[in-house]
């Protein structure tokens, strides 16, 4: 069979939550028997990672592994992490508390100036006030740290300890990507080595998972960036002239590959660098789940303030580059598969949550009747158009094809896409239309591209509810 790499990408609990919608297909359909390796950048990752704390996901069937995960999706339905979140409620109304009496105390300081001068009071105010304002900008610039127990606690803990990266090593490869801001390159963590470009193969050296999965998930601007000190992870010496780095400088993979697939493509060619990690399983296909919606219209009525404008233009004009980037790498994926048909090599398939479960379908569908010849050997490249339209026209069938179900999956992906990458919770209803539309998007998309099984019938969308619900403790 096929090996399969899984790349899971996308912001906040909408990633994670879609994500387990395509991870839940491929254990009902069997095919994450297959799965060697699974990649993800931020919210991806923490789906990523309570996959490989909890369960080998090669040896779990359907039924097993949504009981695995359960609890995360509970989770992200009902209780949330951060902002807000049970487990980091109160470090947000400690920092909000802090900073207000700052701010108070400042200001108390000015009026007393204002009316007495700078005399003693005046002066013990304003100190006061640049203390506790100090205070609170250093409480602000642990919150990667904040969350980082926060994950733990919630989802990466046994015994009473934080579960270390190196504890989770299963038959399927976990990688985390990060971003390392010194080197401008990928970091990635995985239980069995810690690798990067300009430092080479180290090794886990008692990280703890949650560190990995938030260094990944790391939102810039939302959280700080980690600083991880090189010691632990035994790097090798650089050559030449390059003085050791005492520490990674590490930020949310997307920065570096919204797509969480550059661990992925092109391993082949990379394992043969002598610094690499040693890797030992090729792929045969690539599967992208990416959860990451393109912009939206979205009125800038405020571009208009003078420096506060030109500060969210900014922003604006860094989310267009963005996207512009990210949508030419979608494009750039779908052709480089199309080629590795042909040429060899593996071949892959997206799965967007901007998609309707019909648009891959309606694309084929009828591409065995398009104008042009054979394309490979024998009519090889024909052939495999009419087999792809044939598969097509099955999940058009299983979907149904007329205007009701089209609205109805036009409108489940709108509120998919349209879901806010946030870590608090998102709510049962929606929980379960992400699940749902991940799930039946990766059904339609793969049966099609790659001719994975195809369900007898659309999932039940209470099966998913009732994943939102509190789980049962074990007796």
């Amino acid at each position: 069979m096929a090996r399969i790499g899984v790349a899971l990408s996308g912001g906040g609990y909408r990633a994670t939550v879609w994500g387990l919608g395509a991870l839940l297909y491929l254990a009902d359909s069997g095919r994450n028997k297959d799965v060697v390796a699974i990649s993800s950048v931020s919210g991806g990752s923490v789906a990523n990672g309570v996959v490989a704390h909890e369960t080998d996901y090669r040896q779990d069937p359907g039924e097993g592994f949504a009981e695995r995960v359960h609890p995360l999706v509970h989770h992200c339905a009902r209780t949330g992490l951060f902002f807000w979140g049970p487990s980091t409620n109160r470090y947000v109304r400690s920092l909000f508390a802090l900073a207000a009496l700052a701010l108070a105390t400042l200001l108390s300081g000015v009026v007393v100036t204002a009316v007495d001068g700078l005399r003693l009071l005046a002066g013990v105010l304003l100190g006061a006030g640049l203390l506790l304002l100090t205070g609170a900008l250093l409480m602000f610039g642990r919150r990667s740290a904040v969350v980082d127990r926060a994950l733990a606690g919630a989802f990466f803990r046994r015994d009473g300890r934080a579960t270390e990266l190196s504890a989770v090593r299963r038959s399927v490869d976990h990688v985390f990507c990060t971003t390392e801001l010194q080197s401008g390159d990928h970091f990635y963590f995985s239980p069995g080595f810690v690798y990067g470009f300009r430092f080479g193969t180290g090794v886990p050296g008692g990280l703890p998972l949650s560190t990995a999965v938030q260094a990944s998930a790391c939102l810039p601007g939302a959280f700080a960036v980690r600083r991880l000190p090189t010691a632990r992870h035994r790097f090798p010496s650089p050559a030449g002239p390059t003085e050791p780095a005492a520490d990674l400088v590490l930020t949310d993979g997307g920065v570096y590959d919204n797509m969480a697939d550059q661990w992925l493509v092109g391993l082949a060619e990379r394992v043969r660098r002598p610094d690499h990690p040693p890797v030992d399983y090729a792929l045969d296909e690539i599967v992208v789940v990416n959860a990451s919606a393109g912009m939206t219209w979205k009125p800038f009525r405020a571009s208009w303030v003078p420096a506060i404008g030109e500060l969210l233009a900014l922003a604006r004009i860094k989310s267009v580059m963005y996207d512009v980037s990210t949508s030419q790498r979608r494009s750039e994926l779908v052709q480089w598969s199309a080629r590795a048909g042909l040429t060899g090599g593996p071949t892959g398939a997206l799965v967007h949550i901007a998609q309707s479960p019909y648009r891959v379908a309606d694309a084929y569908a009828h591409a065995a009747d398009a104008a042009g010849g054979a394309a490979g050997p024998g009519g090889a490249d024909l052939a495999a158009r009419a087999a792809r339209a044939a598969r097509a026209k099955e999940v058009l069938e299983l979907l149904g094809d007329d205007p009701r179900q089209r609205a109805h999956w036009d409108e489940l992906t709108t509120r998919s896409r349209t879901t806010p990458t946030v870590l608090r919770k998102l709510g049962p209803d929606r929980t379960a239309d992400l699940l749902l539309h991940g799930y039946t998007l990766a059904a339609c998309n793969l049966h099609v591209l790659l001719d994975y099984p195809l369900p007898g019938a659309l999932p039940d969308r209470d099966r998913f509810l009732g994943l939102t619900t509190r789980p049962e403790k074990p007796r």
